[in-house]
């Protein structure tokens, strides 16, 4: 799809997402239903459990009669930041911050009954908590920050399990992604961190031998589901940049799975591993951006363009929940649905221009300075390896004619990109060599 369509949509939800001043619907909202709350059942856990299910699953004008206030997620604010990676859309910084609860972390605005845990409105957790340091990270909060520090603070005294981070404080629940996401975050502000390096060695020694993982280690959360699976390989790899070693045979696994279980013949992604069936949005936003991140970026905007055309209803501006057994499921959840399409659709749009930047078959060459020079290198990390060898041996051979042709001027930004090249191919485990006669004795950095 055309990139000015891509961004016009996105463009679009994002206005309505800061209009409504990012309030909005749950799937996982029904407890604050004023219906159920006046009926006195919230005080049973059983009936919660079924009120939640039946909000999130039932008809439209279930939830319109149980009147649900909107209510602002911090997790969608942390994704407007840039969290998971994503880009910075929006300065919601200090709003985040004030919403940080007395214990340093971040949770729901809503109240929500598990089948493992009951966690009340704004329980701080795992999940949300990571999310909010990552996103503040991203918009250019210092590691050593007050926040970030007293956000560490309750990771690693409420959380920890003696090998693994709990989801929660008050629950021994061992949840995989929610212990990944803790362990990356804490080594993000502290690094070195011997718990972080713990509880990622247990999230690897969980694969399973076809290189899936379960959600958990209860016997109801022994499903492999495909945005979840997409969290643990981002994880992975986002540790794996940062210098951990030792996750290359995992994660390789890992995507292989991911690749051939978790997307079906047509490349859509499936909601549960090698099950074909309904289509969650989450589901699909987290598809892209785990698309683009291992190189796929045909695969990411094939998937872009289904969500567009199946899912986008242009006449409203925004995505719709799903696809279930009986056609579109159009209810509109802000952080699910909306916030999570917006901060995907923004991955694609940026890593769409990033392959602008770094065509494999035209020399890579960097003016000095050069500003697109971050660009190009976030680019060139997720290239596919055969696309970098490619740039490379086009690269090489453009700065061999340079320097027969005597063009010195030319022959540096060449240079520049081989050196480039072959920095970042050993940052990702190969290495690339170029014929000294190819280089220039002195060449500005």
């Amino acid at each position: 799809m055309d990139k000015a369509h891509l961004i016009a949509i996105r463009d679009r939800v994002l206005r309505q997402i800061t209009a409504a001043d990012y309030a909005g619907a749950d799937p996982f909202d029904g407890l604050e239903s004023q219906v159920f709350k006046a009926s006195g059942l919230d005080r049973f856990r059983v009936a919660r459990l079924l009120w939640v299910q039946a909000i999130k699953r039932g008809p439209g004008v279930l939830r319109k009669a149980a009147v649900i206030p909107n209510m602002v997620n911090p997790k969608t604010l942390a994704l407007m930041c840039g969290a998971a990676d994503g880009v910075v859309l929006c300065d919601v910084t200090a709003r985040l911050v004030g919403l940080q609860n007395h214990d340093g972390g971040w949770g729901y605005p809503f109240a929500w009954q598990a089948r493992a845990f009951y966690a009340k409105r704004h329980q701080s957790n795992a999940i949300v908590t990571s999310f909010v340091m990552d996103g503040l990270l991203a918009a250019g909060m210092a590691p050593d920050h007050p926040v970030l520090q007293n956000a560490a603070d309750f990771i690693e005294s409420a959380l920890w399990r003696g090998g693994y981070f709990a989801y929660f404080a008050d629950t021994d629940a061992e949840i995989h992604n929610a212990s990944l996401w803790a362990a990356f975050v804490l080594l993000s502000v502290r690094p070195g961190h011997d718990k972080t390096k713990r509880a990622v060695l247990r999230v690897v020694d969980a694969q399973n031998a076809d290189g899936s993982w379960p959600y958990g280690t209860r016997h109801h959360h022994r499903f492999v589901d495909g945005f979840h699976t997409g969290y643990v390989l981002d994880l992975l790899d986002r540790l794996r940049l940062g210098g951990m070693m030792g996750l290359d045979e995992a994660i390789d696994r890992g995507f292989a799975f991911y690749r051939s279980a978790c997307f079906d013949a047509d490349g859509l992604p499936r909601n549960f591993a090698g099950r074909d069936g309904p289509i969650d949005a989450h589901n699909v936003a987290q598809a892209m951006a785990t698309l683009c991140r291992f190189g796929d970026y045909a695969g990411a905007n094939r998937v872009a363009d289904w969500a567009v055309k199946h899912l986008y209803e242009e006449r409203r501006g925004l995505f719709y929940a799903g696809i279930g057994r009986f056609g579109p499921d159009r209810r509109v959840y802000l952080r699910w649905t909306q916030s999570w399409m917006v901060w995907a659709l923004s991955i694609v749009i940026e890593n769409g221009t990033m392959t602008e930047l770094c065509d494999p078959k035209t020399p890579l060459s960097f003016a000095h300075p050069d500003p697109d020079r971050a660009a190009k290198e976030k680019a060139l990390r997720n290239m596919p390896e055969d696309d970098f060898r490619a740039l490379f041996a086009v690269t090489r051979k453009a700065a061999s004619a340079k320097r027969k042709a005597g063009d010195m001027d030319g022959l540096y930004g060449l240079t520049r990109g081989l050196k480039t090249l072959q920095r970042i191919s050993g940052d990702r485990g190969f290495v690339l060599h170029a014929g000294p006669s190819e280089l220039p004795k002195k060449a500005p950095s």
